[in-house]
């Protein structure tokens, strides 16, 4: 079976299967999904098989996001008798929509690949550092801090810290690193001085 997602030219450029949800995933983010409907069972289906990516593209009523993140299933929970998944899939490479075909059921999208550059010794990157060691600190945690401080860009420092919709959209939509790891600590920022917690209530998790 052919597989879905394939590189078409040299530019950074992929046809990739797109998954329209009502959230924004972020690369190194994982999120657990469970997949029911019968053309996003086929396309699970075929990424774990033939391990290929696909896309999760914000989708909200009939307006659909044109930057999406591309996502690799990462575990499958569980596989039922009739097809459908429980898998736990993680972000990889952030892309902008540039135009889309249907294939049978499923939404293909023509996407370029949006690259993240590290900026581990620029200044922006440094001042984040410390913003999220204070972070850690605020919220007390204060063990292995050596393996929660090992970043490399800008998205590592958000995993496990829940966010609202439109503020990840914003970040997805950043293309620069050195701007991202800007907005990102004027968010750690406030949290520190408004001491919001995680939307279930716990402290963020590191």
């Amino acid at each position: 079976m052919e597989k879905l997602s394939r590189r078409i030219d040299k530019l950074n450029m992929l046809e990739l299967p797109l998954f329209p949800l009502d959230l924004v995933l972020l690369p190194y983010e994982s999120l657990p999904l469970h997949i029911f409907e019968p053309r996003y069972k086929k396309m699970v289906k075929n990424a774990i098989e033939q391990d290929t990516p696909f896309g999760i593209i914000l989708k909200q009523g009939d307006e659909v996001f044109r930057k999406g993140c591309q996502v690799e299933v990462s575990k499958v929970f569980k596989e039922y008798q009739n097809g459908e998944y429980d898998i736990l899939v993680k972000g990889t490479e952030p892309f902008d929509v540039i135009s889309t075909k249907k294939d049978g059921d499923t939404i293909i999208g023509n996407v370029e690949y949006i690259n993240v550059e590290t900026e581990a010794h620029n200044t922006g990157f440094q001042e984040l550092q410390d913003t999220f060691l204070r972070i850690l600190l605020r919220f007390g945690i204060n063990t292995d801090l050596e393996l929660h401080m090992d970043k490399q860009i800008s998205y590592e420092f958000l995993q496990g810290i829940q966010l609202p919709i439109t503020v990840k959209k914003d970040i997805l939509d950043i293309n620069k690193e050195s701007d991202r790891l800007l907005f990102i600590n004027r968010i750690f920022n406030n949290i520190l001085k408004t001491d919001i917690q995680s939307d279930n209530g716990q402290r963020p998790e590191a």
